[in-house]
């Protein structure tokens, strides 16, 4: 979508939130996350480049330390800032090659499938989850069921080696954590069409499951540079509430968005604009043609701002994307900005009464002192 600016070409946490992302189930998928879980998306995305992750993450975040280690086929990618510290490790290398789409979208379902199977509440209520391959297909992410058997096995095979652990710490007085190294999924089954993951039954999953976001039922249909670029959008959407709700639209730089679908340096590659640029505005309008099919009735927009003239590297440091949300995707992150700020001030009125108790209990004893 473009505007008329002459200047510039406009190319939460807890059960209480949960309940309200499962209000329109028909609209979106709900998905738990967690700074540990986009560290796992980063490092799904970053695929065999995941040598390049530190310097990427330098060049738009200053407040978070990143580190890969390497031990023969073994990878280690450590995540530290001032709320977390996560270890994440890959035993082979090799798993990661080429883009790692089954493995990204087989990792966003198992979420998505044990926010309604088997986590309620931060807890893991069973240590399975399942759906068939026909599923796969009905929601887009395979053309056929052939394809789909082979997907998840592919997915699954990099999903199963890989080791989390770290705490985040998610108020003053809350952590989550998880003590040492440990699978996530210790190992899946197909039979009869039916596929069935494992969940590590020995591990804090409140750790990866921390908050909810929701995310369009269109996202498994989308080609693979578009469906990240919509996790993204969503996965930061519910860390901007406040935006949405007070002015209805955020923005993401396409500095972040380039780090994102791990798109090349600017400064190395021979061709920037059919490199970078393309493929940013490419998966914008995929994702656009996607949602105004699917969501005929539901308002959102994904405004490209930058100057037209522009290089490429004024492009990303200087430009940024527009997201305006309206109907129910906005009307649900304001429901969870509502609870977060109502949970806030229930908390401060428990901790007011906590004190004035322990001041009346403090006066009374005074008083008897003073009686004796």
């Amino acid at each position: 979508m473009k505007s008329n600016n002459p200047d510039l070409k406009q190319l939460q946490r807890s059960g209480s939130i949960g309940n309200i992302l499962k209000s329109d189930t028909t609209s979106f998928y709900n998905v738990p996350e967690s700074p540990a879980s986009n560290l796992i998306m980063e490092t799904l995305g970053a695929g065999s480049s995941i040598a390049d992750l530190p310097q990427r993450k330098k060049q738009i975040s200053k407040m978070q330390y990143l580190e890969v280690n390497k031990s023969g086929p073994k990878r280690q990618v450590v995540l530290s800032n001032q709320h977390s510290e996560i270890e994440i490790e890959i035993s082979d290398i090799d798993k990661l090659v080429g883009s790692n789409k089954p493995a990204k979208k087989m990792f966003v379902l198992a979420l998505i499938k044990a926010n309604e199977q088997a986590i309620h509440n931060g807890q893991l209520t069973q240590n399975s989850i399942s759906f068939s391959l026909q599923e796969l297909v009905d929601i887009g992410f395979y053309d056929s069921v052939r394809a789909a058997r082979r997907g998840f096995k592919d997915g699954m095979d990099t999903l199963t080696c890989l080791k989390i652990k770290g705490k985040t710490k998610q108020s003053k007085k809350k952590e989550s954590t998880i003590e040492s190294l440990r699978v996530l999924f210790t190992g899946y089954d197909i039979k009869k069409g039916q596929c069935t993951i494992y969940l590590n039954d020995m591990i804090n999953w409140e750790f990866i499951a921390q908050y909810f976001t929701i995310l369009p039922q269109y996202y498994f249909r989308l080609p693979n540079k578009a469906s990240d670029l919509l996790f993204y959008i969503f996965y930061l959407a519910r860390q901007r509430v406040k935006d949405i709700s007070e002015k209805g639209y955020f923005t993401i730089g396409f500095k972040a968005i380039q780090h994102r679908l791990n798109l090349p340096n600017e400064k190395q590659c021979l061709n920037p604009g059919r490199d970078i640029k393309e493929v940013i505005e490419e998966a914008i309008t995929k994702i656009e043609d996607m949602n105004n099919s699917y969501y005929k009735d539901i308002k959102f927009t994904l405004t490209p701002i930058y100057n037209e003239n522009a290089n490429t590297a004024d492009f990303l440091n200087n430009g940024y994307l527009k997201i305006e949300m309206g109907d129910i995707f906005a009307q649900t992150f304001v429901e969870l900005n509502k609870s977060k700020v109502k949970a806030i001030t229930a908390a401060i009125k428990r901790k007011e009464k906590i004190i004035d108790a322990a001041k009346a209990q403090n006066m009374a004893k005074k008083l008897e002192y003073e009686n004796i």
